[in-house]
């Protein structure tokens, strides 16, 4: 099972996770000499990526990229790279390479065989991989109202794209979770005792269709670590 983190403030959670993921930024670039960062999007994470940017490595030997996207372009409000952009390719940071998910096609889906050519380029395994959770216990764009959430769950793609029928947003794309767990460390973030219950609930026997979350929590291929503050 994950090793829990647990913190009494949201800013000593982000900074404690700043320094771990440096470490292995820094471990990936002296045994391979270049580094691959999976970034989750949402709120919780823009202090992580604050913290992290202003951290002193050399940053141009990093790739970063977002686990999963929104189909809005990238300077959508909505998108995890405009985030990415906006909180973490400032200072330090701005010497990293930023590895876009989002193409210039109608849908998602029309993108995919591109998008998986592309992501076949980037070095196996990643060096590190920070996932978040919502309280439906998705995690990346990995829900369990999509309807192929089973496919996507099981996917050897390096992307997919789930099928959500009542959805209201913009279409979204994610790396597969095979894809996610091909990291030399998985972790989780996530905040508040509403979302605590449902990892507590994930961290239970049972399937992933139910909180796809349990794809990253229960399985034994690549150790996770959890940082979580109420």
């Amino acid at each position: 099972m994950p090793e829990l983190h647990e913190f009494t403030d949201r800013g000593r959670c982000a900074d404690a996770l700043a320094d771990a993921l440096a470490e292995k930024l820094r471990e990936g670039i002296a045994t391979n000499g270049r580094a691959t960062l999976v970034l989750s999007g949402g709120s919780s994470p823009i202090d992580l990526f604050e913290r992290l940017a202003l951290i002193e490595l050399d940053w141009s030997r990093v790739t970063v990229l977002p686990s999963d996207e929104r189909w809005v372009a990238p300077d959508h409000a909505d998108s995890n790279e405009a985030a990415l952009r906006r909180h973490l390719l400032y200072g330090p940071g701005n010497a990293a390479r930023l590895f876009g998910l989002y193409r210039q096609t109608a849908t998602p889906a029309e993108a995919r065989d591109e998008l998986n050519a592309d992501l076949s380029t980037l070095p196996r395994p990643f060096d590190a991989v920070v996932l978040g959770m919502g309280e439906d216990g998705h995690s990346a764009s990995l829900f369990p109202d999509a309807a192929n959430i089973e496919a996507c769950l099981a996917s050897n793609d390096d992307c997919v794209v789930p099928d959500r029928q009542n959805d209201d947003g913009p279409a979204r794309i994610s790396l597969s979770l095979t894809r996610l767990k091909q990291s030399r460390a998985l972790f989780l973030l996530f905040f508040g005792e509403a979302k605590r219950r449902i990892y507590e609930a994930a961290c239970r026997p049972g399937m992933a269709r139910e909180f796809p979350v349990r794809g990253v929590i229960q399985q034994n291929d690549v150790p996770v670590d959890v940082y979580w503050s109420d």
